[in-house]
């Protein structure tokens, strides 16, 4: 969790210097390169083609796209933090609407007071400016919950086929984007220095390897109920990251909001995760 929360602070340091969905082509770049010895260009089972297709769009291009886009765009880091966690009650609502799941009343609310959350904190007046920035972590946070529901119909294959396929056909998309959106690519990658591509290498290599392998992992030794309701540690080690490297400092109406969508998305995990 640890790993996942300072992917948004040191992203913010990568979009800084690369145009944001150039460093999300440069990232997943990096990690197809990475998974090669492990994934070989497996192809996958005909009838797992089309999930794998939604889930590649959906994971590589769908949840990254707006989330580095939202970093870039916005003065603090916190709030896109927190936004991007409404990913798990919108997983509910998706498995409630097209999987017809069923959701408990304390589920409901909340979802609810999840929400409640992100509105406290577009309320806040110092983050007017960044309500653009705010809804596209929304909307990475939509895509990432997609994801999720498609991998579900994933499960017979392995975890380095699953992010291998995802990285390599999450490139063409990024570098479409960047180049139809984006400009300054080309002084980004002259004049990057080490501490450019040390956060790419930080968001292929310890997020998306490391900190997934070790989810993985967990998940082989424990029950999903012990290791899902952790997750809610990740926009808290997030904030604390990004209050060391950045001097940003949150106020009490972030917090209140933040504390409101981080308590959501514990109570859903739990509850999903016993059910």
């Amino acid at each position: 969790m640890f790993l996942f929360g300072s992917a948004y602070p040191v992203g913010k340091l990568g979009v800084s210097h690369f145009p944001p969905y150039l460093f999300a082509a440069l990232r997943s770049s990096m990690l197809a390169l990475i998974l090669i010895p492990f994934w070989k260009f497996q192809p996958p089972p005909r009838r797992l083609v089309l999930p794998l297709a939604g889930f590649c769009m959906c994971m590589g291009v769908g949840a990254y796209a707006p989330i580095f886009a939202a970093l870039a765009l916005s003065d603090a880091v916190s709030p896109i933090i927190i936004g991007n966690q409404l990913s798990i009650p919108f997983a509910v609502l998706l498995g409630w609407a097209i999987l017809r799941e069923k959701v408990a009343l304390p589920v409901w609310i909340a979802i609810a007071a999840g929400f409640a959350g992100i509105v406290v904190i577009a309320y806040e007046p110092g983050l007017l400016d960044d309500l653009p920035a705010l809804g596209l972590a929304v909307l990475g946070g939509f895509f990432y919950a997609a994801a999720t529901i498609l991998a579900r119909q994933l499960r017979d294959l392995g975890s380095y086929v699953l992010n291998g396929w995802m990285a390599f056909t999450a490139v063409a998309p990024l570098l479409a984007l960047s180049f139809a959106l984006e400009t300054g690519q080309i002084e980004a990658l002259s004049t990057a220095g080490w501490p450019d591509w040390a956060a790419v290498a930080h968001g292929a290599i310890a997020v998306s390897f490391f900190g997934h392998v070790a989810m993985f992992s967990l998940y082989r030794h424990y029950e999903v109920s012990q290791v899902i309701p952790f997750y809610a540690l990740t926009p808290v080690f997030g904030i604390l990251v990004t209050i060391l490297v950045f001097p940003e400092i949150p106020s009490a109406q972030l917090l209140l909001g933040g504390a409101m969508v981080i308590a959501a998305t514990y109570m859903i995990g739990r509850r999903q995760a016993a059910s």
